[in-house]
C-alpha cells in the first residue's frame, strides 16, 4: 500500500507521485532478475530485409572498419617489444600501421542485440526486450520503418561456425561495455616474430589471442545496444555471410512500418513458413508488441478541427496566473486537510489491516490491500484545482481484494474512504461488492454502501463505525461469493460489537 510517507520527502513538500511511480520504475527494471533468452535480434530497413537478408537468406557480416565506435574504427598501439639482438629492426608507427591494416584488412563482424526478459510481475516486463530499443529502431531499423529479425542464438551461431571452415577463427559471444577510455590489456607483439612469420600471420594470432580484448569491448555509451557479435578473420578480405534459414524465428514490423510495404515482406516470407510475424505500437513512451493479422495500424493524424474555446475569459496569460493561483490556493487548502484527517486516515489504515486479517482466513483464497479512492462514487470525486464544483480538499482510502483461486474467476472487494470538505466537514465511504469474471464481460454486483457526512470532531466515532459496518458487509456477503465459486454456505461471522452498543 502507498502511504503518505512514500510521496513526501523527509516532511518537506510532497512529492509528485508521478515521480514517485516514475523512481519506482526506474529502481524495478534496474532490480528485477534479468533472464537472457535464446533469441537474438538485428535491426535493419525494410529494403535490406525483403531484396537482401530475407531474399538471399543471408546476413551480412561488414569489415570491422566500418564500426562506428571510436575503439574499433580507429586504431590502437599494442606494446611493441623486441630482444637485445633486434633492436635495429625498423618498429615503430610502420609496424603498428600494418598490424592494425591486417586486423581491419581480414576481420568481419555480425551485430546482433540480445533478449532480455524481465519477470511478469514488474510494470513493463517488456522494457529490456531485444525489439524494444528505441536508439536502434532510429538508427538502424529505417527510423522505425524497417523490421527487427529474430534469430534462435544457437542455430545462428552453428551456422555461423559451420561457415567460419578450419582455416578461420570465428568467435561469438555477448558485447562487455567499459566507461574507461583506457588502451586495451592485451599482450604485445615481439618484432623478432614479425621479421620471422610475417606481420599478417603476428596480426592474426594477435587477434586470436586478445579476441575479448580487441572485438568484444566496447564503450559504455553503446551499452544501450545489449550487442552479441559474431566476429570472423580469414584470408578473404570480402563481405562475408552467414545462412539465416535455419535460425530465422520471427519478424517484428516497427511502429511505423508502412502497410505499403507488407505485400512485400509476406512475398519474402513464403521461404520461410515458421516465421511468426509481429509489429509494434509506440504509446506513452513504451513499445507495446502485438500478433500481426495482416494488417498494420496507422498513426492517429492530427484533428483539422480546433479546440473549443475555454469558459474562462481573458488573455492566455491571464488565464495561466489564474490556474497557477488555483493550483497554489488548493496546495495550501490540501495541506491544511492533510493534518486534520490525519488522525482519522491513520485509524483507516489501521482498519484495513484487521479487515485484510479477518478476510485472509476465507479458505480458497488471495487478499490484498491497496491504496484506493474505490469507494468513493465517482461524481462525488476529486476535481481538480480551478474547476467548477465541490471542492475535495484531500481524500484517501482502502481497498481490499479477495480473490477466488485460481485467480480472475470471482472477486469480493471491501473499501472505504474519507474526504476532507469546507469547514472542516468529513465524508466517508464504505462499500462491498462482488464481481465474475466471464469470457463476455464481467458480472458486478454491489452488496452494500454507505455514505456519511460529519464534523471533524466526530471522526473518531464515526470512522470506528464505518469500519465495523464495512466488516458485518464483507462477512454477510461472503455467502453470495460463495455460492457463485462453489463453496458450501457458511454463517457470517460476527463482527466487532460497537462501543455504543456495549452502553445498551
Amino acid at each position: 500500500m502507498t502511504t503518505e510517507d512514500e510521496l513526501s520527502d523527509g516532511g518537506r513538500a510532497p512529492v509528485h507521485p508521478a515521480l514517485v511511480f516514475e523512481t519506482h520504475s526506474e529502481y524495478e527494471v534496474a532490480t528485477a532478475p534479468r533472464t537472457i533468452t535464446d533469441h537474438l535480434f538485428h535491426y535493419t530497413s525494410t529494403a535490406a530485409a525483403v531484396t537482401g537478408i530475407l531474399a538471399t537468406g543471408t546476413l551480412r557480416l561488414s569489415p570491422y572498419k566500418s564500426t562506428n565506435d571510436l575503439w574499433e574504427s580507429q586504431p590502437h598501439y599494442p606494446t611493441l617489444s623486441s630482444h637485445h639482438d633486434q633492436r635495429d629492426l625498423d618498429a615503430g608507427f610502420p609496424l603498428w600501421d600494418e598490424i592494425d591494416r591486417q586486423l581491419r584488412l581480414h576481420t568481419k563482424v555480425g551485430c546482433l542485440t540480445q533478449d532480455v526478459a524481465l519477470p511478469p510481475s514488474v510494470f513493463n516486463p517488456d522494457a529490456l526486450r531485444g525489439w524494444a530499443h528505441l536508439s536502434l529502431w532510429a538508427h538502424y531499423g529505417g527510423g522505425h520503418t524497417g523490421v527487427c529479425l529474430r534469430f534462435d542464438r544457437d542455430k545462428l551461431v552453428e551456422s555461423f561456425l559451420e561457415h567460419a571452415g578450419p582455416a578461420a577463427f570465428a568467435f561469438h559471444g555477448p558485447v562487455r561495455y567499459l566507461s574507461s577510455q583506457d588502451a586495451p590489456p592485451t599482450r604485445g607483439i615481439d618484432v623478432g616474430q614479425v621479421a620471422e612469420f610475417g606481420a599478417d600471420a603476428v596480426a592474426l594470432a594477435y587477434a586470436e589471442a586478445n579476441k575479448d580484448s580487441l572485438f568484444f569491448r566496447k564503450h559504455i555509451d553503446w551499452d544501450s545496444e545489449a550487442e552479441y557479435r559474431l566476429i570472423l578473420l580469414n584470408q578473404s578480405t570480402e563481405f562475408d555471410y552467414v545462412d539465416i534459414r535455419p535460425a530465422l524465428t520471427g519478424v517484428v514490423l516497427g511502429s511505423a512500418f508502412p502497410q505499403e510495404r507488407v505485400q512485400d515482406l509476406l512475398e519474402a516470407l513464403k521461404p520461410y513458413p515458421g516465421v511468426t510475424v509481429e509489429y509494434l505500437q509506440f504509446l506513452n513512451r513504451r513499445l507495446h508488441c502485438f500478433s500481426f493479422e495482416g494488417f498494420v495500424p496507422q498513426s492517429r493524424s492530427l484533428p483539422a478541427q480546433a479546440w473549443p474555446a475555454p469558459r474562462r475569459k481573458g488573455s492566455l496569460a491571464e488565464r495561466l496566473l489564474a490556474l497557477r493561483t488555483a493550483e497554489t490556493a488548493a496546495d495550501a487548502r490540501r495541506q491544511a486537510a492533510e493534518a486534520l484527517a490525519q488522525e482519522p486516515q491513520a485509524r483507516l489504515e489501521e482498519g484495513a489491516a484487521r479487515l485484510v486479517s479477518q478476510l485472509g482466513r476465507w479458505p480458497g483464497t488471495e487478499v490484498e490491500s491497496y491504496s484506493r479512492t474505490t469507494a468513493v462514487p465517482e461524481h462525488l470525486r476529486t476535481r481538480s484545482p480551478g474547476v467548477p464544483g465541490e471542492t475535495i480538499h484531500y481524500e484517501r482510502g482502502f481497498l481490499c481484494v479477495v480473490e477466488n483461486l485460481p485467480r480472475q474467476s470471482h472477486t469480493l472487494t471491501a473499501s472505504a474512504a474519507l474526504q476532507v470538505l469546507d469547514g472542516e466537514q468529513l465524508r466517508l465511504h464504505g462499500v462491498v461488492d462482488t464481481e465474475h469474471w466471464l469470457p463476455d464481460g464481467h458480472k458486478r454486483e454491489e452488496h452494500w454502501r454507505s455514505e456519511l457526512e460529519i464534523d471533524a470532531s466526530d471522526a473518531r466515532a464515526a470512522v470506528a463505525a464505518l469500519l465495523e459496518d464495512l466488516t458485518v458487509a464483507a462477512q454477510r456477503a461472503r455467502t453470495p461469493f460463495d455460492d457463485a465459486r462453489g463453496l458450501s454456505p457458511v454463517q457470517p461471522e460476527e463482527a466487532p460489537r460497537r462501543h455504543d452498543q456495549d452502553k445498551l
